[in-house]
C-alpha cells in the first residue's frame, strides 16, 4: 500500500509540474497574468513588455523528475531504516532546491524591475508576481517525502495519531479547498488568446484556481490584512471558546448568539447609562476609565454568564436538553434586545404607557453612545498613534506593548518551578510593569498608512487573548477543569468519584456564556460596528460561527485561536475575491461549511484518528515496538 501511494503521489506531482503554471511574472487587477510554465510562457494579459530570465528552469525540471523516480524506486528497498534515510535525504534536498528556485525567480524579477527604473520607467513593469501551483507542488512533495521517511520508522503511525488534533482539521481543510477548487473550475471560465491549445486551457484554469486561494489567503501578506483578519477573528475567538468550553463538559451550547446579545445589553447599561450618570461627572478622566471600563467588560461577561446559567440550571434540575433551551433563549434575548432599543415608548392595553431611556432619537434602532471612560481603545492608539487635525495618523511606535509581551513570556519561562497559578500572576504583573516602563521610553516616529489606520482593531483582541489563556489554565491546570472534563468524558464515572454533575453543568454553562458575552465588548465598547453604541445590526451570527471554529480547533484553546484567525483571513480575502474575479463571497461560507462537514466525518481518515480507544491502542502499540 505504501508503494502504491508513493507511486500515485509521485505521478500526480509530475502531472501538476507538467501542466500547471510554475510562476506568474506579472498579474493585472482582475487575475489575468503572464504565466511561466515548464514548456514556455502563456501571456493571458496581452500587454507584457518585459520578462524575467528563467532559462534555468529546465535544469530544475530534470531534477524534480529524477527526484520523483528515485522516490518510487526507494519504496522497494527491503530495510525500513534505509528507506527512511533516503526519504529524509530526498525531502531535505527537495526543500533546498525549492528555496534556490524561489530565490532565482524573485532575483530575476527584481533585476528586470531595477533595470526598467534605471532606464527611466515610472513604475516597475513586473507587478503582482508570485510563485504558482507548480512551485507549491514541489514544496509539498518535498514535505511529503520527509513525512514518508518518518513513517518508515517504528512508531510512525503512532506519531500521526498523537498529532490527530492537528491532522484531522488540516486534512478536512485540504478536502474543503479541493472541493472549492472544483467549484471554481466548473463555474468560472477563462479567456485565452487566439491559437491556444488544450494544454493552455488547463494551465489557465489551474492558474485561476491557484489565484483564487492566493486572494483568499492574501491578507496574511500585509499588515492591514492581518489587522482586518483579527477584527473578524476577535469575536469568533470568544464564541469559539464558549462552544469549546461546553463541548469539553459534554454540553452543546448553541446559545452563544443569545448570550452575546444579553452581554451587549448589560455592557450598554453600564457603559452608557451608569458611566454617563450625572453623579459621576466630576470624576477625573483617569479614575473614571479605571472604574467604568473594567465594570463594562465584567457586565458583558456577567450578562452572558446569566443567560448561559439558566439553561444549565434547567438541565441540572429538570433534565431539559441544553440544545433546545439555548435555542429558545436566543429568541428571548433577541426580543429583549429589540424591546429595549427599538422604541422609547410602549402602550399596554391602550391605558398604560411605559417610557424607557435606552433608544437614541431617530428611526434607527440604536442606543446612546458609550461614554469615553468605558470605551476600549483601538490598537493603533495602544501602539502610540493618534489622528491629527489633517486626519493623518502620526505618532511614535510605543514600546509598551512589545515590552509587556516580552516581559510576560520571559518571566513565564523563567518561573518554571513555580506553581502554575502564581506563575501566571507573576508573569501578568511583569507584563503590566513592562507596559508602564515602555510608556516612558521614546518611541519610533512614523506615520501609519490610511489603509492600516482605518482598520478598527481594538483592545478587545487583547481580552480575547487573555480568554484563551484562561481557558487553557482553567480547563487543564485546575481541579474544577479536570472535573468538568471528567463529566464530559464519563459522567457516571465522575459522579461515582464524588463530582456533582448538576453543579458542574450549571458552572460550565455559566462560564461558556460569559465567554460568549465578552464578544460584545468588541462590538459595543470597541466600536467594532463603526460606532461605540449598541445597534440593531449587532452580528449575533458569530455565535453560530463559533461552533465551526470550535470544531475546527478541536476544542483546544490554541486551536480555537488559529481557527478563528483562519476564518478571519478567509472572510477578509473574500472581499478581494469578489472584486477581482467576480467570485461571490459565498465561496467562503461554503468552505467553512465543508470544513465542518469533513471534520464531522473525521477527514475520511482511518478510525484510529477519531476513536480515542483505537488511538490509545496505536500509541501503546508503538511503545511496545520501540
Amino acid at each position: 500500500m505504501n508503494r502504491l501511494w508513493i507511486a500515485i503521489t509521485s505521478a500526480v506531482f509530475l502531472l501538476l509540474l507538467a501542466i500547471s503554471p510554475w510562476a506568474v511574472a506579472m498579474r493585472a487587477f482582475g487575475g489575468k497574468g503572464v504565466l511561466i510554465t515548464l514548456w514556455g510562457t502563456l501571456d493571458l494579459y496581452g500587454r507584457a513588455k518585459a520578462m524575467p530570465d528563467v532559462s534555468w528552469l529546465g535544469y530544475f525540471t530534470v531534477f524534480w523528475v529524477a527526484l520523483a523516480v528515485l522516490a518510487v524506486a526507494f519504496a522497494f528497498l527491503p530495510e525500513a531504516r534505509t528507506r527512511a534515510k533516503f526519504y529524509y535525504i530526498l525531502g531535505l534536498v527537495g526543500l533546498a532546491v525549492f528555496a534556490i528556485e524561489a530565490y532565482l525567480f524573485y532575483h530575476s524579477v527584481w533585476t528586470v524591475n531595477d533595470a526598467a527604473i534605471a532606464a527611466g520607467a515610472r513604475r516597475p513593469p513586473l507587478k503582482r508576481y508570485s510563485l504558482s501551483l507548480g512551485a507549491y507542488a514541489s514544496l509539498l512533495y518535498s514535505l511529503l517525502l520527509l513525512t514518508t521517511g518518518r513513517m518508515q520508522l517504528p512508531g510512525g503511525r503512532a506519531l500521526l495519531v498523537r498529532w490527530r488534533g492537528v491532522i484531522v482539521p488540516a486534512v478536512s481543510m485540504l478536502l474543503a479547498m479541493v472541493a472549492g477548487a472544483v467549484v471554481v473550475w466548473v463555474l468560472k471560465d477563462v479567456e485565452l488568446p487566439k491559437g491556444a491549445t488544450a494544454l493552455n486551457y488547463y494551465t489557465a484554469k489551474l492558474d485561476q484556481v491557484t489565484y483564487t486561494f492566493q486572494l483568499l489567503f492574501g491578507p496574511l501578506l500585509t499588515a492591514s490584512g492581518w489587522f482586518q483578519s483579527l477584527v473578524i477573528a476577535t469575536p469568533l475567538i470568544f464564541t469559539g471558546l464558549a462552544v469549546a468550553f461546553g463541548f469539553q463538559a459534554g454540553l452543546f451550547n448553541i446559545g452563544a448568539p443569545g448570550q452575546l446579545t444579553i452581554g451587549a445589553i448589560m455592557t450598554m447599561l453600564v457603559g452608557v447609562h451608569l458611566a454617563n450618570a450625572h453623579w459621576f461627572a466630576s470624576l477625573p478622566d483617569g479614575l473614571a476609565r479605571a472604574i467604568f471600563l473594567p465594570l463594562s467588560i465584567l457586565a458583558a461577561a456577567a450578562g452572558g454568564a446569566l443567560w448561559g446559567a439558566i439553561p444549565g440550571w434547567l438541565k441540572a434540575r429538570y433534565g431539559a436538553h441544553e440544545v433546545i433551551n439555548t435555542i429558545m433563549m436566543n429568541y428571548i434575548a433577541a426580543s429583549i434586545f429589540l424591546f429595549m432599543i427599538a422604541s422609547n415608548q410602549y402602550t399596554f392595553f391602550g391605558k398604560w404607557t411605559l417610557h424607557m431611556p435606552f433608544k437614541y432619537p431617530g428611526y434607527e434602532a440604536r442606543s446612546y453612545e458609550v461614554a469615553e471612560s468605558a470605551r476600549i481603545p483601538l490598537m493603533v492608539n495602544l501602539f502610540g498613534f493618534h489622528q491629527d487635525a489633517s486626519g493623518a495618523w502620526t505618532g511614535a511606535l510605543s514600546w509598551s506593548m512589545p515590552l509587556a509581551l516580552v516581559a510576560l513570556v520571559v518571566v513565564y519561562v523563567l518561573m518554571r518551578r513555580m506553581e502554575i497559578g502564581k506563575r501566571l500572576l507573576v508573569a501578568l504583573g511583569a507584563a503590566i510593569v513592562g507596559y508602564l516602563v515602555g510608556g516612558y521610553l521614546p518611541g519610533i516616529p512614523m506615520q501609519l498608512s490610511p489603509k492600516l489606520a482605518s482598520v478598527r482593531l481594538n483592545g478587545a483582541f487583547i481580552i480575547a487573548a487573555f480568554a484563551v489563556a484562561f481557558y487553557n489554565y482553567y480547563m487543564w491546570r485546575t481541579r474544577d477543569g479536570y472535573e468538568l472534563r471528567a463529566v464530559g468524558l464519563a459522567p457516571k464515572a465522575a459522579e461515582y468519584g464524588g463530582v456533582s454533575i448538576a453543579k458542574k453543568t450549571i458552572l460550565a454553562m455559566a462560564i461558556s456564556g460569559a465567554l460568549a458575552g465578552l464578544a460584545a465588548t468588541h462590538y459595543v465598547l470597541g466600536g467594532g460596528i463603526d460606532e461605540y453604541r449598541l445597534k440593531q445590526s449587532l452580528p449575533v451570527n458569530v455565535g453560530f460561527d463559533g461552533i465551526a471554529v470550535a470544531l475546527l480547533g478541536q476544542n483546544t484553546p490554541i486551536g480555537v485561536f488559529l481557527s478563528a484567525l483562519l476564518f478571519g483571513v478567509l472572510s477578509t480575502g473574500g472581499l478581494q475575491l469578489d472584486l477581482q474575479l467576480g467570485i461571490s463571497r459565498e465561496l467562503v461560507m461554503m468552505l467553512q461549511a465543508l470544513i465542518v462537514l469533513f471534520i464531522a466525518a473525521g477527514g475520511f481518515l482511518p478510525r484510529y484518528f477519531t476513536d480515542p480507544i483505537l488511538a490509545a491502542q496505536a500509541e501503546e502499540g508503538a511503545k511496545g515496538v520501540i
